[in-house]
């Protein structure tokens, strides 16, 4: 029987920012997770406005089934981020901002024709889904109560890759042209090493 609190929403298309999509990592000593920053043009009100109502249609069912027609004060929600306001630093101008995770390996896939019919295949190469391609999101919003903390988590189920994007922290020169003034007083010889 599915959870009478889950939402499930489609989002896209977004660029994808940090994915750990392919081994789960590990904050701060917490259990590991797969995840994605997912960003999106602030002018994409549709997008926003769906993510938002399937946010709310989750805290509605929670309030009903799980803390008898009240939410908690302390009851907290998905927080779509600012990218102009929210972030130290650089931060992501003109973009909306929502993190992903899941302790579970999403299918990442991309839509191809083979012999003559469109399917979805598997990536499994980390540098064909990379910081800065594009596609779609299937997150499910989960309410949850524990002991201290209740709220509504952001969960990654699968990612679609609908094109690729300028990648992130990629490097724009070469190893020679960084290091061509660089004074050293011989190259390290074969035989010295």
């Amino acid at each position: 029987m599915a959870n009478q609190t889950n939402t499930k929403c489609l989002i896209g298309e977004a660029r994808m920012n940090w994915p750990r999509v392919f081994e789960p990592e590990s904050f701060n000593g917490g259990e590991p997770k797969y995840n994605v920053t997912l960003t999106f043009p602030k002018t994409d009100t549709k997008l926003y406005n769906t993510i938002q109502q399937a946010i709310n249609t989750c805290a509605e069912k929670a309030k009903a089934t799980m803390f008898g027609g009240k939410l908690p004060k302390s009851f907290e929600l998905p927080n779509i981020k600012d990218g102009d306001e929210d972030f130290d630093g650089e931060g992501y101008p003109g973009q909306w901002v929502l993190k992903a995770s899941s302790k579970y390996k999403p299918e990442v896939v991309k839509k191809m024709t083979v012999a003559g019919q469109p399917q979805f295949v598997q990536i499994t190469d980390p540098d064909e889904f990379y910081g800065g391609c594009y596609g779609y999101a299937s997150v499910t919003f989960r309410a949850y109560a524990l002991d201290v903390n209740k709220g509504i988590s952001c969960q990654l189920d699968n990612l679609l890759k609908t094109r690729d994007g300028e990648r992130f922290g990629a490097g724009s020169s070469s190893a020679a042209s960084d290091f061509a003034g660089v004074n050293i007083p011989d190259y390290i010889s074969d035989d010295e090493l």
